[in-house]
């Protein structure tokens, strides 16, 4: 049975409860095992990333909504390949667990930040002076958006059976919150998990003010995109970053509207040497 994942609303409400379940537990966790002490923060900073928790939640249920209502009315018929190959019901939820992450993980993220009309959105998440559970879900309505449709076209194209399409959300959204705690995992562990899986290390890399190690690590559950597609980077790196965007002044930034309204006040010189940087890599792995 193929789905497009959609969720009634009982479901979606339960999901959520759950993920700000998981948000309040690794707060505690971080607490005790954190991975940098916490610095001083422009006053507010909790306040806006909370309150772009609840928007994100929020705007991904009417966005589910108004694409459901679209499937009603459009005449839209998926090529449904999962289904055409007669692969068993735990191939088909396994392979459709990877293509949902490769889709919305890995590739959506990386079109974030090589296209620099998207990075003005997603540099709402990237300014966050501290990364922690409350960074996780920072999250600019276009992007959601952005994401969402890489999503939704991957359901629509391979005909990604419900199942799968749950498990991934949930998934994501358990481990988003995960790598962006600021607890502290032995290297050890994080370095073996790393090979297959986005551990907190990984991620923190990816929040680096250094663009060259901002551009890496942009997995979201799965390693492997990162290592075949040499955009992977070490997380012992991940002990020396700093946070942030140097284009950004935190204190600019103190509450809700602020963070909504950051993709207008972009900085020019700094999407110009993103654009350029962008194209020197391209070029380098064209090269290569």
């Amino acid at each position: 049975m193929r789905s497009s994942g959609m969720m009634n609303a009982s479901d979606y409400l339960t999901t959520v409860a759950f993920v700000l379940s998981v948000m309040a537990a690794l707060a505690v966790i971080e607490v005790a095992v954190p991975l940098f002490v916490r610095p001083a923060t422009p006053s507010g900073r909790r306040r806006a990333n909370l309150a772009m928790t609840l928007q994100a939640l929020l705007f991904a249920f009417v966005l589910t909504a108004a694409v459901t209502a679209a499937a009603a009315v459009l005449p839209l018929a998926s090529p449904g390949l999962m289904a055409s190959t007669a692969l068993p019901a735990t191939a088909q939820l396994v392979l459709g667990i990877v293509a949902l992450d490769f889709a919305y993980g890995y590739l959506a993220h990386r079109t974030m930040h090589m296209a620099p009309v998207l990075w003005r959105f997603h540099r709402v998440h990237h300014s966050d002076p501290f990364v922690d559970v409350t960074t996780s879900l920072r999250t600019h309505p276009v992007e959601i958006a952005w994401r969402h449709l890489w999503l939704f076209v991957t359901v629509w194209i391979l005909g990604v059976p419900a199942a799968a399409v749950v498990t991934f959300r949930v998934l994501s959204a358990v481990n988003g919150i995960f790598e962006h705690a600021n607890i502290r995992v032995r290297p050890a562990v994080d370095t073996a998990l790393s090979w297959l899986w986005v551990t907190p290390q990984m991620h923190k890399v990816h929040h680096s003010r250094d663009q060259a190690e901002t551009d890496t690590n942009y997995g979201n559950l799965l390693a492997i995109p990162d290592r075949l597609l040499g955009t992977f980077v070490p997380t012992k790196r991940a002990l020396s970053v700093t946070y942030g965007l140097g284009d950004v002044d935190p204190a600019e930034n103190p509450s809700f509207a602020a963070l909504l309204a950051l993709p207008w006040r972009s900085n020019s010189e700094r999407d110009r040497a993103r654009l350029e940087m962008t194209g020197q890599n391209a070029s380098t792995q064209l090269g290569g």
